[in-house]
């Protein structure tokens, strides 16, 4: 009887692992079927390992982006001459200052430049504040226009050269580019899992390099091609506050006014007064009323006939 039960025990075991293996097959199958990039990195593929998918490349960054101008690194690259950024901050003041705020905002798009930010704030006095972006050829031109609509109160010019960094990064962008193009070749001919998944680390790294060096590119060359001109302008206009003698109905309103919270002050302070004396002025009365007391008793004393 024994024998039996440890013999059905024994089939139930094998029924069990039997159809747990069978799922495991199927789950792994599907799974494994279900994407492309799954069957390249762990290489189960027909028992063969599958020739690995290459990462889809990230986009590129063809540009950078200032407000509505788009500058292509390759373009500047092209230019064959030094690479120089140019800002300018001035201050100035004027009495016509809604026309100058006008002409302001008017010269970055003339000069087929744009505006990218400006502010207006009034406390006693306006101040206009513009940021605009001009073509590196019209920038000395677009800056001695600017003098010219108002008061200069001052003017700070600063030119940098970036030509150095500028190439610096563009080789070490072409030089991840080549390393990238090897990485995918290696990937091709990988036939060990361990050695696939390292080149893939090492892809992710490199392509990660790139764009952080394309988004600098980008930015420099927007700043070359785009120069930078801040201008404050002050109102030099005041408004005078006008000031009117009072009314003698005014006037009277005004002193009785006075009158009436200087005799409610008082009527406070002899109240806040007599509140703060309770306390010491019956210690004075209860001292003085012993004392009274004490010298009648001696008097009595004194004037009894013996």
């Amino acid at each position: 009887m024994k024998k039996n039960k440890l013999l059905i025990c024994g089939i139930l075991v094998l029924l069990v692992f039997s159809a747990c293996g069978a799922h495991f097959v199927e789950f792994a199958t599907t799974a494994g079927g279900s994407s492309a990039n799954d069957s390249a990195v762990f290489g189960i593929f027909d028992g063969d390992i599958a020739p690995p998918v290459a990462p889809r490349a990230a986009a590129p960054l063809t540009g950078s982006f200032y407000g509505a101008a788009q500058v292509e690194w390759e373009d500047v690259a092209g230019q064959n001459e030094r690479h120089i950024i140019q800002n300018a901050t001035l201050e100035t003041e004027t009495e016509e200052f809604d026309r100058v705020v006008a002409e302001l905002r008017s010269a970055a798009s003339d000069a087929d430049g744009y505006t990218e930010s400006e502010m207006l704030t009034n406390h006693g006095r306006r101040v206009f504040t513009i940021v605009m972006r001009i073509p590196a050829a019209r920038f000395e031109e677009v800056l001695s226009q600017v003098q010219n609509l108002a008061t200069v109160r001052s003017v700070n010019q600063h030119a940098q050269d970036v030509t150095d960094q500028f190439y610096n990064l563009a080789g070490n962008l072409e030089t991840r580019r080549i390393e990238e193009e090897r990485i995918l070749a290696l990937i091709e001919e990988a036939q060990d899992i361990h050695d696939l998944l390292a080149l893939e680390m090492r892809l992710s790294n490199t392509r990660q390099t790139i764009e952080s060096y394309l988004a600098q590119l980008n930015n420099m060359a927007g700043q070359i091609a785009f120069s930078t001109i801040t201008v404050t302008l002050f109102d030099m206009y005041e408004e005078e506050i006008i000031t009117l003698s009072p009314t003698l109905g005014e006037r009277i309103g005004g002193a009785f006014g006075d009158s009436v919270d200087g005799t409610s002050r008082a009527a406070q302070n002899i109240i806040v007064f007599l509140a703060g004396a309770v306390i010491p002025v019956g210690f004075a009365g209860l001292f003085i009323f012993a004392v009274f007391f004490v010298v009648k008793l001696v008097y009595r004393k004194v004037n009894t006939p013996q």
